[in-house]
């Protein structure tokens, strides 16, 4: 079935792509995370160890605050992404679209 939108109809979405002109880490991406509710803009950065910091702004329609656990969701989305390029031996993905349901 096709997505009719970016928000799920539960769990989180995640839509991050980092720029081509910079091939070597640190990695940064930028996007959205989506809930049922909202989308929250999103900065990912991912250094050579793999650690992987997120930063989530509140919602721009309306400043709605993000959930509290989003970042922490995010953040493993991003985290099982490096794992898997690495060991590949590859550098992350330039685009990253996931989504994930609830727990």
């Amino acid at each position: 079935m096709p997505i009719a939108g970016d928000r799920p109809e539960t769990g989180v979405r995640i839509q991050i792509q980092r720029d081509k002109a910079r091939p070597e880490p640190p990695w940064e991406y930028a996007g959205a995370a989506h809930v049922p509710d909202a989308s929250f803009p999103v900065a990912v950065t991912v250094d050579a160890a793999g650690e992987v910091v997120v930063t989530i702004s509140p919602a721009e329609a309306d400043a709605t605050a993000p959930p509290v656990d989003l970042a922490e969701k995010v953040r493993l989305i991003v985290r099982a992404v490096y794992r898997q390029a690495k060991s590949d031996g590859e550098p992350p993905a330039w685009r990253i679209v996931r989504w994930r349901g609830e727990k």
